[in-house]
């Protein structure tokens, strides 16, 4: 019996839910395979181009849209972010099940161009609890405010997921236990197809 396509699991929800940390510890075992998404932004401290982010100019960027080089892409908070279309061919062809971190905007549109992916919403406890974690990262106040506004607009939009998972503060290993569990039962989903890129 052949083995079971790689399956495309869209991690997404509003910044400072705690997506990073969810993302590290379910690739900390090298079990999923995971394209790196090439961004406008700045690198923030620690972080290696090519490895956490393929860091790009906007006009670099923007020919990549022209070529059709990204399977989706979106601003954010002023910058803007995109999957390679070239990564995520790469990432299947490992064999291991993909995870690919985006935004809601992009989860959304990865949703419209690969009817095979599915999307898992991670939401916080509260809004308070987004704040908390902006002012943890020493984020400007005024993005602070632009970016909980974005999170109220994000929040309405989880109806649009396969699944809907609320990361609560302190529990990280039992998020990260359910967003697993969640895998397990997509992979194992009858007449499940393979991810067309």
């Amino acid at each position: 019996m052949p083995a079971a396509p790689p399956l495309l699991a869209v991690i997404s929800g509003p910044s400072g839910v705690g997506k990073d940390a969810i993302m590290s510890a379910l690739l900390a075992d090298g079990e999923f395979a995971r394209p790196v998404t090439m961004t406008t932004r700045l690198p923030r401290p620690g972080e290696v181009d090519g490895v956490h982010y393929v860091f790009a100019t906007r006009e670099g960027f923007e020919a990549a849209v022209r070529s059709g080089e990204l399977v989706e892409h979106a601003e954010v908070h002023g910058r803007l972010y995109g999957t390679p279309r070239a990564q995520l061919r790469d990432a299947l062809a490992s064999g291991r099940d993909v995870l690919l971190q985006v935004d809601v905007q992009g989860a959304i549109a990865i949703r419209e161009a690969i009817a095979e992916a599915r999307l898992l919403f991670i939401a916080p406890e509260s809004l308070e609890q987004i704040e908390q974690r902006l002012q943890e990262r020493d984020t400007d106040p005024a993005e602070i405010a632009r970016r909980l506004d974005s999170a109220r607009a994000e929040l309405e939009q989880q109806d649009a997921f396969d699944a809907v998972i609320v990361n609560v503060e302190g529990a990280l290993a039992g998020t990260v236990a359910r967003v697993r569990d969640w895998i397990a039962r997509e992979r194992a989903r009858p007449g499940r197809r393979a991810v067309e890129v």
